[in-house]
C-alpha cells in the first residue's frame, strides 16, 4: 500500500454543523489519509485491519471508534473481499464534524467541558467499550431521519455518552505526533514516510539523518525532543504493530512474521514484542481473541 498520507476534504454543508455519510460498497477504499474534520465511525459490517497513526490492528462489525483531527487512518479489509464474484459486503456509517464544532464561548460552559475533553482525548483516536457502544449504536442510526434542532440535540447526546466512557481505549500511541507539520518535505513527514514504506527492510539511523540532511547525533535529538521518543522506539513500534497484524491473520508462523516485520533475529524479536505488548506473541494472539467486538 502507500503510505504517503492524502490530506482528504470532508465537508459539511452550511445549514448543518455535522455531515453524515453511510457508506456500503464491496470493500472499503485503501487510502491512507487524513482531514481536519474529526469522525466518528461505526462499523456495519465488514472486517479487515485498521491502520490510524502508528497503530495497526484487526476491525469487525460493531466498532466504533473516533478520529481526531488530522489523525492519518485507513481502513483495509481482508482478501475475501477483493476476491472476484465475492457477496461480502463493508458497510459503515460516518459523521464528520469541524474542530470548532463547539464555539469558544461554549467550550467555557460547565455542561460542555467533558465534550470538550473527549474532542482532545481523541487525537489520537479512541475506541469505545462495547457497554458505551450499545447504547450509542441506535442513537446514530437514528440521526439521518432527524432535522435541524432535534438532529442536534440528539448527536450532543450521542458525544455526552462518549465523553462519559471511562474505558475508551487510545489506539495510537501516546508519542505518535498526529499534528506533524503537513507543509510537503518537511523533516518529520519525510521520516515518516520513509519508515511506513521500508520499516521491513533494514533502516540505519545515518540514512534517516542524511534524508533530512542532519547530522546522526544532531536528528536523534531532533527526533526526541518532537516525538517524546527515540528514533529506535519508533522504529520499532511501527513493526511490533503491523507484526500484530500479521499474528492476527495467522498466515505465517511467528519466525515468518518476524522477518516480515524487519527483524533478523527470533530473540530480539520476542524480547521487542514484550516490551511493546508485555506479552509473548503467542500470549499476545490469545488474549486478543477475547477483546473483539
Amino acid at each position: 500500500m502507500s503510505v504517503k498520507a492524502t490530506l482528504l476534504k470532508r465537508h459539511t454543508a452550511p445549514d448543518h454543523s455535522f455531515a453524515i455519510a453511510k457508506h456500503d460498497f464491496p470493500y472499503f477504499l485503501k487510502v491512507w489519509h487524513y482531514h481536519t474534520a474529526l469522525e466518528l465511525v461505526h462499523i456495519v459490517r465488514s472486517e479487515g485491519t485498521r491502520f490510524v497513526g502508528d497503530n495497526i490492528d484487526r476491525f469487525k462489525a460493531g466498532e466504533l471508534i473516533l478520529l481526531g483531527s488530522n489523525l492519518p487512518h485507513m481502513y483495509q479489509n481482508d482478501e475475501a473481499y477483493f476476491k472476484e464474484g465475492s457477496s461480502l459486503r463493508a458497510e459503515a456509517l460516518a459523521i464528520h464534524f469541524d474542530p470548532s464544532f463547539l464555539k469558544t464561548s461554549l467550550v467555557d460552559v460547565p455542561e460542555f467541558r467533558e465534550i470538550h475533553q473527549l474532542f482532545e482525548r481523541a487525537k489520537l483516536g479512541l475506541k469505545f467499550s462495547k457497554e458505551t457502544t450499545g447504547k450509542v449504536r441506535p442513537l446514530i442510526l437514528e440521526l439521518s431521519a432527524l432535522n435541524d434542532l432535534d438532529r442536534m440535540i440528539h448527536f450532543l447526546s450521542v458525544l455526552s455518552l462518549l465523553s462519559k466512557d471511562k474505558s475508551a481505549q487510545t489506539i495510537a500511541s501516546p508519542g505518535f505526533v498526529n499534528h506533524f507539520e503537513k507543509t510537503e518535505g518537511s523533516k518529520l513527514e519525510k521520516v515518516y514516510d520513509y519508515v511506513m514504506n521500508n520499516f521491513q527492510e533494514g533502516i540505519e539511523v545515518n540514512h534517516i539523518a542524511d534524508l533530512v540532511s542532519m547530522n546522526k547525533s544532531s536528528f536523534c535529538r531532533y527526533f526526541k525532543q518532537t516525538t517524546q521518543r527515540t528514533f529506535t522506539e519508533f522504529l520499532n513500534e511501527v513493526r511490533i504493530g503491523f507484526a500484530c497484524k500479521m499474528l492476527m491473520e495467522k498466515q505465517m508462523s511467528i519466525l515468518e512474521i518476524s522477518y516480515h516485520s524487519g527483524y533478523n533475529n527470533i530473540s530480539h524479536f520476542n524480547r521487542q514484542f514484550r516490551k511493546k505488548m508485555q506479552l509473548s506473541p503467542t500470549e499476545y494472539i490469545y488474549q486478543r481473541k477475547s477483546k473483539f467486538i
